[in-house]
């Protein structure tokens, strides 16, 4: 039976109110038999201390964290029965965060519900975990919810990839954010090709960059506070600041600008000892889960100061309800069919490029001939990402400041080839002179883990800097053989096809970026040691003089997916509107990559953070003129009222004549 009484009270109670340890009561439940005991005080449930009976003996990560945090069966009945929300988010990923937190900052009452695919799974990013969690990076957490085309597989178009594909989803709560780079640049304007308006104007202000690099703890990598980025990342800094000042294109011709790595890496916490904590998704949105749960709570004076935020895990959203006029009306998930009567519930499309396309594609099918193909035309026509080049090299620790101790620096670099098409470097040093005594602090501090220099490789290099340059290239927006197309088969959440190619301007760039990768190391290594650089050979598993050839370097597995509901003209191949809206559809919005025209080569978790809170402010502001409107209204018809009855006391009065 539900614990709700009516949707007046589902609205402005969280389903069960837990909090974290520090904020509970403090006091202990009174056991004992007879009068005495609290049957309020937590804890006298039959069992709960294995008096009478024993108590629960098979909890599960999920029972223990979700009986607090996430919607339970009761709670889940009222929402399918009557759940009334302003804002339903699709996804708990860093998109959801960034829409969410930014909502309840302008305003704490809203009604958000997010709906995750995914169970709990990790508490925190996995390189704040102990060692042995790392192998969670790829296998069988990474899914394909797609089926790949053979001529993407095979990579006939590039003979140094044996085989090709897209990298996958993480179908968990806070997504891929347990487990990305941390890489946050902040890209000049100029290089966000081909942007509308809405998105050049958001980007194009510091303070929405500062709000998001605040939400996700960037910070340059100098300024960390942990020793081990130290002399060796200043000595970094300081080396490519020198070859800026004679002309970075002396060195790497391609090449604009070079800075020290901005690292998603900040502590949340002001007076952490912690220096350096990779940011994820499932503690921030707990935390502010938590904060409005307390908001939700009446106060003395019996009133409350915030709704609750609700969180329904294992809830696979599968269709949106067709439009009427323009507004779409119910969501099927795997959990039932949410439905709601009214136009204000606006959908947030916050999961990755590729399943909100797919999602997109599976709702808005013509139903008729005479239908337009609008959102089945255009959604998934388009598709960009980024391929990797990985070089890892080692030379002299004398080349960069003797270090004799545990040393990480980490520096990005950005280019372009002629074409215009965009690439950057990610370039990590590190100098172990007891790599098997700091295995651990190597693997949590690593800039990059998946291009992090490896304990084989780190075993014979205590007298050599290492240093691992993943490099990533854009792939260009106008290639008609890259898109998402939808299938004929039965499961709407996997029932496409995706096809990933290469243009020539694409090998051309890639051919370059491979060049500027050699070039930057040679030009980090210096002039007095530029020929006693080694390079790491897979083949033989070992260092070697000669440089590697293309087939060692680089690497199969597109990453960053974008461009698939790109924000454009409809005529245009555009999905979605300046208003962040699908076109034809007012109250579905998309969030993310999927947005993005063209790639760039930046990393875009930064920027699809700070659009996404831009879409919070819009849809606020929104909210807010909708309801001051009628407010007008009413005041404007009140003041017509008085006027009118002014003139009609005028009317009625007596002439009076004055002599």
């Amino acid at each position: 039976m539900s614990i709700y009484t009516s949707l007046f009270e589902y609205l402005r109670n969280p389903q069960k109110i837990r909090e974290s340890f520090q904020r509970r009561a403090k006091k202990h439940p009174n056991t004992r038999l007879g009068p005495q005991v609290d049957a309020r005080a937590e804890g006298t449930a039959p069992g709960t201390y294995g008096f009478p009976i024993p108590g629960e003996q098979s909890p599960t990560p999920q029972s223990v964290i979700g009986s607090d945090s996430f919607v339970n069966g009761a709670a889940w009945d009222q929402i399918i029965g009557h759940g009334a929300f302003d804002y339903v988010v699709i996804g708990s990923s860093f998109m959801a965060l960034s829409f969410v937190e930014k909502i309840y900052q302008l305003n704490p009452f809203a009604k958000i519900l997010i709906l995750e695919r995914g169970d709990y799974w990790l508490p925190s990013h996995f390189q704040n975990l102990p060692l042995p969690f790392k192998p969670v990076l790829g296998g069988h957490s990474e899914t394909f919810p797609w089926t790949l085309s053979g001529e993407t597989f095979q990579a006939a178009e590039i003979n140094s990839l044996k085989f090709n594909y897209l990298h996958g989803s993480y179908p968990f709560f806070g997504g891929k954010s347990t487990v990305w780079s941390s890489w946050c640049p902040r890209p000049p304007i100029e290089l966000f090709r081909d942007y509308p308006n809405t998105l050049t104007n958001a980007l194009s202000v510091d303070q929405n960059w500062t709000d998001a690099e605040e939400l996700l703890g960037v910070i340059p990598a100098g300024e960390i506070g942990d020793e081990v980025f130290g002399p060796l990342q200043h000595d970094v800094d300081k080396r490519m600041a020198e070859i800026a000042d004679e002309g970075i294109k002396e060195r790497i011709p391609s090449a604009d600008y070079s800075e020290p790595a901005r690292l998603a890496v900040a502590p949340r916490l002001r007076r952490s000892a912690l220096r350096h904590d990779k940011f994820s998704v499932p503690g921030p949105l707990l935390r502010v889960l938590e904060k409005q749960r307390l908001l939700a709570r009446k106060g003395p004076q019996g009133v409350s100061r915030g709704h609750p935020l609700e969180i329904a895990l294992n809830c696979v959203v599968q269709r949106l309800g067709a439009p009427q006029q323009g507004v779409v009306r119910s969501i099927e998930t795997s959990r039932g069919t949410l439905s709601f009567t009214g136009d204000k519930t606006k959908i947030i499309l916050c999961a990755g490029a590729v399943p909100n396309t797919t999602l997109v594609l599976n709702s808005f099918k013509p139903r008729s001939p005479t239908d337009r193909p609008g959102l089945s035309e255009t959604a998934g026509s388009r598709l960009t990402g980024h391929f990797i080049t990985l070089i890892r090299a080692r030379f002299p620790k004398e080349a960069l400041g003797n270090p004799d101790s545990l040393q990480i620096g980490a520096h990005y670099l950005a280019g372009k080839d002629t074409s215009g098409l965009q690439y950057h470097i990610q370039i990590s040093v590190i100098h172990s002179p007891n790599p098997d005594e700091e295995e651990d602090e190597i693997a949590r501090l690593s800039p990059d883990f998946a291009a992090a220099a490896t304990a084989e490789q780190l075993a014979d290099s205590t007298e050599h800097i290492v240093i691992i340059c993943a490099s990533l290239g854009e792939t260009g927006e106008r290639n008609e053989r890259c898109s998402v197309v939808l299938n004929s088969k039965p499961d709407p959440t996997t029932n496409v096809d995706l096809r990933f190619t290469f243009t020539d301007e694409d090998k051309g760039l890639w051919k370059l970026v491979d060049d500027a990768t050699f070039q930057t190391i040679e030009a980090i290594a210096g002039e007095d040691f530029k020929d006693r650089i080694e390079y790491w050979s897979e083949a033989d598993k070992g260092w070697r003089s000669a440089k590697p050839p293309p087939g060692d370097i680089r690497v199969p597995g597109m990453v960053h997916e974008g461009s698939t509901l790109f924000m454009g003209p409809e005529d245009q191949g555009g999905s979605v509107d300046e208003n962040y809206a699908l076109h034809g559809v007012n109250n579905v919005y998309v969030a993310g990559s999927a947005l993005f025209p063209s790639s760039g080569s930046w990393n875009p978790t930064l920027s699809m953070c700070l659009l996404a809170q831009d879409l919070a402010k819009r849809l606020h502001a929104e909210s807010v003129a909708g309801k001051a409107a009628p407010a007008q209204v009413e005041k404007e018809r009140g003041q017509d009222y008085a006027e009118s009855k002014g003139r009609t006391r005028m009317a009625e009065a007596p002439l009076v004549t004055v002599n």
